[in-house]
């Protein structure tokens, strides 16, 4: 997992608010939050999502859209490149054709199957409206658990409900929770998942817009820095064993075995233990902060409480 080179997916038909959540997010993160900000690969598409932010907050919505999207973006702390992910936007028909047929579909396979994190994108309001809808969820979840059981741990996937704020009745929301009760399961099964689901506003008060992003890039620095200090622990255990080993004794034996002796071996972990301290002195701040930005940008943005999900898929 190369932390420059996160891949992320993004899931939803093409109701379901993909652009404006994409605009939404980025001018957000575009102005720094507590030491982070959002920067574009293009200059042209910042621009473009920068505007579009900005018509939203007037309360114009973009058109649903078939259009694919990509993004490619870095979360720079500070004046440094911590981040940097490839964000890809699939359009809704990728859900409803084959691999055998459509070749959107088959890229779409492909690219789950890569991915380094997921985010699922669905109308709250057609849910709680629309029963038609539901039949789309059941395409989502066998494309998500291909994905889940081609990868290692972990995988963020966000649930991410848009236009929560057209659906102001506890019964609506208990509908739309019914319907995607097979994805909140899987987000909340752990195992090789790291899941959470947040309701989304992007309009003129936008709300957890920078939740899933945060979310899936937090969860993966923040794995990276106990993979580093797992590293620091091993090299921290292998420094000490060879500090008691080595002497002018174990020197002599092992010239005569014609072995390496623990003094040499002693001297590439020490070089092992500096690095992996460094490693993770360079991961250990900024993760710990991105951390706490997505726990502030997380408050108030669960979905409210409807039918459980497990009850409701009974």
């Amino acid at each position: 997992m190369d932390l420059m080179n996160l891949r992320v997916v993004a899931l939803g038909h093409s109701s379901a608010g993909k652009s404006s959540y994409l605009a939404a997010m980025f001018s957000h993160l575009a102005r720094a939050r507590k030491g982070f900000r959002l920067v574009a690969a293009d200059r042209l598409i910042a621009e473009e999502l920068t505007a579009a932010g900005g018509r939203l907050r007037k309360g114009f919505y973009p058109p649903p859209s078939s259009r694919r999207t990509d993004l490619k973006a870095e979360l720079r702390y500070g004046r440094g490149e911590l981040l940097g992910f490839d964000w890809t936007d699939y359009r809704g028909g990728a859900l409803t054709g084959s691999a055998a047929d459509d070749p959107e579909t088959a890229r779409l396979l492909e690219r789950l199957t890569h991915a380094d994190a997921v985010v699922v994108f669905a109308d709250a309001h057609r849910l709680a409206t629309d029963p038609e809808s539901h039949d789309e969820v059941r395409r989502t979840v066998v494309l998500l658990h291909r994905a889940v059981d081609g990868q290692g741990p972990p995988l963020p996937i966000v649930l991410a409900y848009t236009k929560a704020d057209l659906v102001t009745d506890p019964a609506d929301w208990a509908r739309a929770r019914a319907a995607m009760a097979p994805l909140e399961e899987l987000v909340a099964d752990g195992g090789r998942v790291r899941g959470t689901a947040v309701a989304l506003s992007c309009g003129p008060s936008p709300r957890g817009v920078a939740v899933p992003v945060l979310w899936c890039l937090s969860t993966l620095l923040t794995h990276r820095a106990q993979e580093a200090q797992g590293r620091l622990a091993t090299a921290e255990g292998f420094v000490k064993d060879l500090r008691k080993e080595a002497n002018g004794i174990d020197s002599l034996v092992s010239w005569f075995k014609g072995v390496e002796s623990a003094a040499k071996r002693l001297t590439y972990w020490e070089e092992e233990l500096r690095e992996r301290t460094e490693e993770l002195a360079g991961l250990r701040r900024p993760a710990r902060r991105l951390a706490r930005l997505l726990e502030r940008e997380q408050r108030g943005t669960a979905p409210p409480a409807g039918a459980p999900a497990r009850a409701a898929a009974r």
